[in-house]
C-alpha cells in the first residue's frame, strides 16, 4: 500500500511541476516586448524625434499623468516588463531617482507587458507595491507608443529610458538597464541649476 500511496505521491507532485513549468513558460511568453542585453547602450542622435511630446496615461492608484501638463519639469519615461529581474531593479533607481528630487523631477514608468487590460492592472499594482512606487507613477504602455508613432520611437526591447527634457522634448534615449549613476548622469543637465 505504501509504494502505491508513493507512487501517486510522486506522479501527483511531477504534475505540479510540470503546470508550474508551463505557468512559468507562459508567464515568459506574455511578453509583447522583448528584455534588452544588460549591458545599457544609448541610441544615436540623429533618431531623436524633435516633435513635443503629448502624452497622457492612466496610472496606478487612480493618478493621470500628463506629460504636456509637467513642461517645465525634467520628465524620465521608462518602458519595462514587469516580469524582469532588471526592470524592478530600473524602477527602484527611478523611484530613488523621483524621490530626491520632488518638484524637479517626474518619472513615469510604462509596462509593456502584453496581459488583458484586466490582468495587466493588477500586474501593475502589485508591481507598484512590491517594488515601492511611490514618487514614480506607473501605467500601461499606450498603444500609440507601442506602435512607434510618438516621439519615443520604436518600442522593440525592454528596458528603454527616455529623458524629456524642460521644455517637453525627448533628449535622450538609453536602452537595456540603467545603474543608478547611469540613471543621475541621465537628468543632471535636465534638472535646474544647483541640483
Amino acid at each position: 500500500m505504501k509504494k502505491k500511496i508513493g507512487f501517486v505521491a510522486a506522479v501527483r507532485g511531477s504534475r505540479a511541476l510540470a503546470l508550474a513549468g508551463s505557468l512559468l513558460v507562459a508567464g515568459c511568453a506574455h511578453r509583447a516586448v522583448a528584455p534588452s542585453p544588460t549591458t545599457p547602450t544609448t541610441s544615436s542622435a540623429a533618431a531623436v524625434d524633435l516633435r513635443d511630446v503629448t502624452l497622457a496615461v492612466d496610472a496606478v492608484g487612480g493618478r493621470r499623468v500628463d506629460l504636456a501638463a509637467l513642461r517645465g519639469r525634467a520628465i524620465v519615461v521608462a518602458a519595462l516588463s514587469t516580469n524582469d529581474l532588471g526592470g524592478h531593479a530600473l524602477a527602484r533607481n527611478l523611484e530613488r531617482l523621483a524621490a530626491a528630487h520632488g518638484d524637479d523631477l517626474a518619472v513615469l514608468v510604462l509596462a509593456t507587458d502584453g496581459y488583458d487590460a484586466p490582468t495587466l492592472q493588477v500586474a501593475l499594482e502589485v508591481f507598484a507595491e512590491v517594488v515601492g512606487l511611490h514618487h514614480a507613477a506607473v501605467a500601461p504602455l499606450p498603444p500609440e507608443v507601442r506602435a512607434g508613432s510618438t516621439p519615443f520611437g520604436e518600442v522593440g526591447l525592454a528596458p528603454l529610458v527616455f529623458l524629456v527634457n524642460r521644455a517637453g522634448r525627448v533628449a535622450r534615449r538609453l536602452e537595456g538597464y540603467q545603474t543608478m549613476a547611469a540613471l543621475q548622469s541621465l537628468i543632471a543637465p535636465a534638472l535646474p541649476p544647483g541640483h
